[in-house]
């Protein structure tokens, strides 16, 4: 067993699992060993903020002595002292290890976009060989060395915990880096999965009930499922094509996962809002909650035209219209579901235009997703590496390909729910792409480009479409 050092602000008396990784408090009191690591970190690390916590990571059976601390370059050789004296403490416990973190770097601040920065990522994936990574980011990430954000290339992969990672391929890449004269640092974290299951289990939120009733008038942003389907996505946009016809747009990722549910099977089957999990999700709440009666009255009482006296078995799903076809490509990252609306059906908030992103600018957007509401966000000018051999239910797996990364101040901009969320630009409201997935690893979410989807689009249905119309941004 040997000392764990492979970073300087994340030590442990042995090797430690990669982050993010979950975990569990253990209860009851400290036992003797892990107040002893207490006590030890306490006399090195006297003048720092220091927290104390005995876990076990989820898939470990050994339990941790979790240490947080807020890592200097100055406080580096008491650091590495304190975990010098932890190992002698700890090197004959099997069970037990412990482990002298980052605050940050245990629970990572939100990243932040960059402005372009000239390198190849696709030469850097070539320096990965054939390893299990996910994704390559490059964005604004917290460093303990620097103290500041600083620009990072951030990679996930399934296999981040083997050593080859730290032996080869890490220090391949900072040499490649340095080659090409920049000085952008390089983060490892894992990943074992970009797309999530069934989004099911992550809809239980206030906008969400807010949300169920707006569909007596389906707006943009709307919970959409398919009928008697747990799979919720976002109400995207609508288009009208030149020959008359007028779609709504979505994304199809959880609809895929259903019973039966191919890409080619979803056609035909019918779009309803809001999604079956949702209905049964909000009358549950409605019939439950006590308040839920008096929020429901003071809502009516300030829409237009609806009766005070609508009650939730008053509430019916909205039949929106039939899925007629879904991405040419077969490519997830071009995820994108088209339904003809029905006789009648009116759709709210649409946006009038849509326009063109180039790479080497940022965008300031926003969008309205089923599961996180209003969120505003920045596109980073600098394109990710998105890899799908390992995406699960990917209809192309192995390829590689480019994606434009979506950051957030406060909270994630898209979660599982949001995807088809039309990604719009802040000033002119111009959509430029649909969400299509988040990273929580590296919290950031990817979007489809809006020229891509149009253009599909238009091969699709034999025509062209009309509305909403290409416009140049300022």
């Amino acid at each position: 067993m040997d000392i764990d050092k492979r970073v300087p602000y994340r030590l442990g008396t042995s090797k430690l699992a990669p982050l993010p990784n979950d975990w569990d408090a253990v209860g009851g009191p400290f036992p003797p060993k892990v107040q002893e690591a207490c006590a030890i970190a306490k006399e090195f690390l006297k003048d720092e903020p220091v927290s104390f916590f005995y876990i076990q990571r989820h898939g470990e059976k050994r339990n941790t002595a979790l240490i947080l601390s807020l890592y200097a370059p100055a406080l580096k050789d008491k650091w590495q002292k304190a975990i010098e004296k932890l190992y002698e403490c700890f090197k004959h416990e099997e069970g037990l290890v412990a482990e002298i973190v980052d605050y940050h770097v245990h629970n990572p601040l939100l990243p932040k976009s960059i402005t372009m920065v000239e390198v190849d990522l696709h030469q850097v994936v070539a320096l990965l060989n054939d390893h299990e990574w996910m994704t390559v980011d490059i964005v604004r990430w917290y460093s303990p060395i620097r103290q500041e954000d600083w620009p990072t290339v951030v990679i996930t992969a399934r296999d981040a915990g083997q050593d080859y990672w730290w032996s080869k391929n890490i220090p391949a890449v900072e040499q490649f880096l340095k080659d090409q004269g920049l000085d952008l640092e390089v983060v490892l974290l894992f990943l074992d999965q970009l797309l999530p299951e069934l989004s099911s289990n992550r809809q239980d939120n206030p906008y969400l009930r807010e949300a169920y009733f707006l569909y007596l008038r389906s707006e943009i942003g709307d919970s959409i499922g398919i009928q008697d389907m747990d799979g919720s996505e976002t109400l995207g946009c609508t288009v009208l094509v030149e020959d008359g016809r007028e779609f709504g747009v979505t994304a199809c990722q959880n609809f895929r996962q259903g019973p039966g549910t191919t890409q080619t099977g979803l056609i035909g089957l019918s779009i309803q809002s809001p999604s079956s999990y949702d209905d049964h999700l909000s009358k549950k709440w409605l019939s439950e909650d006590l308040k839920a009666e008096g929020w429901l009255s003071e809502y009516l009482k300030a829409e237009d035209g609806l009766s005070e006296d609508l009650k939730a078995e008053d509430l019916h799903i909205s039949n929106l219209g039939k899925i007629t076809t879904t991405s040419l490509s077969g490519f997830w990252l071009t995820d994108w579901c088209l339904f003809e609306l029905s006789p009648g059906t009116c759709i709210f908030m649409v946006p009038e235009s849509w326009a063109r992103i180039e790479d080497g600018k940022t965008y300031q957007v926003k969008k309205q997703g089923r599961s996180t509401g209003l969120r505003e966000g920045t596109i980073s000018a600098c394109p990710s590496i998105i890899n799908s051999k390992y995406i699960k239910n990917a209809q192309d797996a192995g390829t590689v390909a480019s994606a434009r990364c979506i950051t957030s101040k406060d909270m994630a901009f898209c979660l599982p729910g949001d995807y088809g969320a039309s990604v719009q630009e802040n000033k002119s409201g111009a959509i430029l792409g649909l969400c299509v997935a988040y990273n929580k690893a590296s919290k950031v979410s990817y979007m489809t480009p809006m020229a891509t989807v149009v253009s599909e689009i238009n091969d699709a249905v034999a025509s062209k479409i009309k509305e909403p119309k290409e416009t140049p941004l300022e």
